[in-house]
């Protein structure tokens, strides 16, 4: 018989192999404690905006938020790692060519009882929503009109280095150092970090009722028993931010609540609200102190929601005000739903701007 060609082979074992796993739904057993699981996130997204049309009419706009690959899973009890890709807002107003590539890539090691040293491309520790994953989002998106990062440190929110993360009866905690702003003399001859130094991000959480085990914390989790916790952050490095003041230090201090109760047969209340202050320096346009509130009623697959950001900046013109009432169906909690929202939003000067409309409708499977 004459053998088949080798990519032919190839695609023929692939072929077995991934109609021998479904039933394992991504999760590969390797051995009595190390597993590999495989998973896909896809959220394809529509749009609606209020004058996005050449013509001054109502703008359409469908593309994928987010199309990422994840590779998770342990090598021992206590060895762990974590990997996911991304390329983000693909297809958004026509443009196909975002850049693919790495969201997180971390190792971490329980080297004491509920107690992870992780290293890596790490998610910085500030606040209950900024470590919340897309997966587990209770709204349609994150409040990224309020997380103001310094410009051109790390990538989406992560950064690299290493993070001690455990627990302690009913506190949590999370200290990271992490590469933040590189040293560098800038083309108009300001230093910023000139002894290149680390950045400092850390958190410290008080539970109430439960505990948020998972690396990446939820905005909804469908519970049985209540979770209400407290927390408190900060995030700083020395000389970072260079403006036309001068050099400055980049400080950022959150506080934040959550809380999911269930409410009787299969309902529950969630409420969820940050506060966050950027300190960039007083003529930068990041800095200035926001917060947002997000309160949501689950009855089944349904659920109600309704959001408000507001964000006062330090240089004038620079606010945000934006309410987000919306509407969610959990067909399969997190693996499969449907998450709509109306976002009627005023930025700069409040008080004279435009009022902008954006409805938006996103689907979700995680599998």
């Amino acid at each position: 018989m004459r053998p088949l060609p080798p990519a032919l082979s190839r695609l023929l074992v692939l072929t077995t192999l991934l109609t021998a796993l479904p039933a394992a739904a991504g999760k590969i057993q390797l051995g009595d404690d190390a597993v590999l699981n495989v998973d896909v996130l896809l959220q394809p997204q529509m749009q609606l905006i209020k004058d996005g049309a050449p013509t001054g009419g109502v703008g359409t706009d469908f593309f994928l938020r987010r199309v990422r690959l994840l590779v998770f899973g342990s090598i021992t009890k206590k060895l762990s790692f974590f990997i996911d890709t991304d390329q983000p807002n693909f297809g958004k107003n026509g443009d196909y060519s975002p850049a693919f590539y790495i969201q997180d890539a971390t190792v971490a090691y329980e080297f004491a009882d509920k107690t992870w040293v992780e290293a890596g491309f790490i998610l910085a520790p500030l606040s209950h929503h900024a470590l919340q994953g897309a997966v587990a989002l209770n709204t349609v998106d994150y409040h990224s009109e309020l997380i103001r990062y310094p410009l051109g440190v790390g990538k989406v929110w992560r950064d690299m280095g290493v993070q001690v993360r455990g627990f302690a009866g009913p506190w949590a905690y999370r200290a990271a150092i992490l590469n933040g702003v590189e040293g560098a003399t800038l083309e108009n001859g300001q230093v910023v970090n000139p002894d290149d130094l680390p950045r400092a991000v850390g958190t410290v959480r008080y539970n109430v009722w439960g505990h948020e085990y998972d690396p990446f914390l939820r905005g909804i989790y469908f519970t049985e028993e209540p979770l209400l916790s407290f927390g408190v952050a900060g995030d700083y490095q020395y000389s970072a931010i260079a403006t036309a003041s001068g050099v400055h230090d980049a400080v950022a201090l959150a506080a934040d609540v959550f809380l999911d109760v269930p409410m009787g047969d299969d309902q529950e209340f969630v409420l969820q609200s940050n506060v966050f202050s950027w300190q960039q320096g007083f003529d930068n346009v990041r800095s200035g102190t926001g917060f947002f509130v997000e309160l949501g009623y689950r009855i089944g697959i349904i659920e109600p929601v309704l959001t408000t950001e507001y964000f006062n900046g330090r240089v004038a013109a620079q606010d945000l005000l934006t309410f987000r009432p919306g509407f969610n169906l959990w067909f399969q909690k997190h693996t499969f739903n449907l998450k709509t929202e109306v976002a009627v939003s005023r930025a700069g000067d409040i008080a004279h701007a435009t009022t902008g409309i954006t409805g938006t409708a996103q689907l979700q499977l995680f599998y």
